[in-house]
């Protein structure tokens, strides 16, 4: 547990005007008692002892009044030097029965409220340790014994009374160190929680991308546990999979395991590491976090507040597993429907209900809750998850954001990239590949006889075959490759760091793929199957320019046309029929 700086610094102020006004109130109680009950006794020893504890009052005050870099540092030190001056008071004071003894349970009090836990302990000890020291020595006759009130004999001489009235005094100031730093910690938790989801919800007003979210939510959630090692693992939703590109890290979500069921379910997961089941999570831990000896698995979600059944008006006789249910995680629910649809197997499932806007859990932090002692307390679970809670309506809002930028950038149809994207992508990859001495090939592929195709079974077969061509065409290609709909059925295809001859080869992959197909309606076709032609340039050597580049493959794209088509052409390159 930390607190603020400038919080110590005002219980600091605090603590050093309740030591001048306990200056002044012993000073004018010792006047009184020695009047009104008419002792001799000297004065000197409390002149003293007063005398020093304003002396370092005074120093502290000036002091806090300059910068002080660290203020945990100088609270030890202040409440330090009072057990001191405190011990000396017990020994001038009687030892066993001097009153003094008591003002330790007052400052391990204003320990609890200022410092750490750990240094609450410290000082209970300690202040078990100087009075019986002091007690020993008296009694064993090491030191002589002194009163302020009278040269009186010890009250109490027998070691075992002194010993019972010892535990009673050393159980009450651990009770108290317990208790109190128990109260301090869960109102600063508290106090630190709300404040933390205040900054958070200041920060992120102004955040639609998701990154950007998500690194904030990081810096908060770590301000907030207290750790320092904190990962997070995004969903790639086209993998079906969990991955951590920084540490080359994949987990299918088919898998069942603490991560995923994490993500899934959108519940936190604690674990243990020494008493981790699965082989599989220690393997996963040790490579994302080394060998940490608790970690907390934390989902990030996007807010969700709908039953999918009341959002797709689902009637009551689907025999959905998730109508009815008070569970808005419909993904969660084995043997879902979707739409009357049965999902038969896990893949489908996962992958019918990633795609659906109802899905909402976007990744997952596995963070380190190790603690350095066992009287550090746990990382607070359930206060973490609230921060997550009211960073998801953010993280909804940077999903629709994002959204919204996909659907500008891919055409509506064939759900690949539209026209404007893939030249802005042309004319970035030609800037990168002149930078770095890199080659790419692109295509230019058309659905033959694809006219004749609409008006023989109409446009809605039509829009279908489109869409089942750009799957086919992104089914053949790499994941560093793009596709575009350049326009009606002609699609252009990027190949980053491709030579003429390995372009070549993809497109003749994909020709054979969509030569071997079974396209519904395709015996109305010419030529009884449908086929296509593709048109084949590379940079440099097909132009430096993206018209160029474009161009070259449209000119071999007319070849392949009119040289019989089902085929791929090469631009300057005539001998590349195939």
């Amino acid at each position: 547990m930390t607190y603020e700086q400038s919080e110590i610094k005002e219980r600091l102020r605090w603590l050093i005007k309740l030591r001048w006004a306990g200056c002044v109130g012993v000073l004018v109680v010792t006047h009184i008692v020695r009047e009104i009950a008419a002792l001799d006794f000297p004065l000197i020893p409390v002149y003293i002892i007063l005398g020093i504890v304003a002396l370092y009052n005074l120093y502290f005050q000036i002091k806090l009044k300059t910068r002080v870099e660290d203020l945990q540092k100088n609270a030890a030190e202040q409440i330090s030097l009072d057990f001191l001056v405190l011990a000396a008071a017990i020994y001038f004071s009687g030892g066993c029965d001097s009153p003094f003894l008591y003002y330790y349970v007052f400052h391990i009090v204003i320990s609890g409220i200022l410092l750490p836990r750990i240094w609450t302990y410290r000082f209970a000890v300690l202040a078990i340790v100087l009075p019986t020291i002091i007690v020993g020595l008296k009694h064993f006759g090491i030191l002589p014994h002194f009163t302020v009130f009278r040269n009186e004999p010890l009250l109490f001489s027998d070691l075992s009374v002194m010993a019972a009235y010892g535990g009673v005094f050393a159980s009450t100031l651990l009770l108290t160190a317990y208790f109190i730093t128990y109260l301090s910690d869960k109102l600063y938790k508290k106090q630190e929680e709300i404040r933390r989801l205040y900054i958070l919800s200041e920060k992120l007003r102004s955040s639609i991308v998701i990154s950007d979210v998500i690194e904030t939510v990081k810096e908060e959630l770590q301000a907030l546990s207290g750790s320092e090692n904190i990962k997070y693992i995004p969903l790639n939703k086209s993998k079906l999979a969990l991955i951590a590109d920084s540490h080359e890290l994949t987990i299918p979500l088919a898998d069942r395991n603490a991560f995923t069921d994490t993500l899934l379910s959108c519940e936190a997961h604690a674990l243990e590491t020494t008493v981790v089941t699965s082989e599989y999570e220690d393997k996963v831990i040790k490579q994302l976090m080394g060998s940490p000896k608790e970690i907390a698995v934390l989902p990030v979600r996007a807010a969700f507040t709908t039953k999918c059944y009341e959002m797709f008006h689902c009637p009551d006789d689907t025999g959905c597993a998730a109508y009815g249910s008070e569970d808005r995680r419909c993904w969660y629910i084995s043997g879902t429907h979707c739409h009357g649809r049965i999902m038969r197997n896990v893949t489908e499932k996962l992958k019918e209900c990633i795609d659906c806007d109802m899905f909402a859990p976007v990744g997952i932090f596995v963070m380190d809750t190790t603690r350095k002692s066992k009287l550090e307390p746990k990382t607070d679970i359930e206060a973490c998850m609230r921060l997550l809670d009211a960073a998801s309506l953010a993280v909804s809002n940077a999903k629709l954001y994002e959204k919204t930028l996909e659907l500008s950038e891919i055409d509506g149809l064939t759900q690949v990239k539209n026209r404007r994207i893939l030249l802005k992508q042309l004319g970035a990859e030609i800037q990168r590949a002149h930078r770095y001495k890199k080659t790419f090939g692109l295509l230019m592929l058309d659905i033959d006889y694809f006219k004749h195709y609409n008006d023989t079974n109409g446009h809605f077969q039509g829009d279908i075959l489109l869409k089942m061509i750009a799957d086919m065409i992104s089914d053949n290609l790499r994941d560093t490759d793009s596709v575009g709909r350049y326009g009606g059925e002609e699609f252009i295809i990027l190949l980053p760091e491709s030579d003429k001859e390995e372009a070549i080869s993809i497109a003749e992959r994909i020709r054979r793929s969509v030569d071997n197909y079974k396209f519904p309606r395709a015996e109305t076709q010419p030529e009884g199957k449908l086929t296509v032609s593709i048109g084949v340039s590379s940079y440099p050597d097909d132009g430096d320019k993206w018209e160029n580049i474009i161009r070259s493959a449209d000119d071999a794209l007319y070849v392949a046309k009119n040289t019989g088509r089902n085929r791929v052409i090469a631009a300057n390159m005539p001998e590349a029929l195939i």
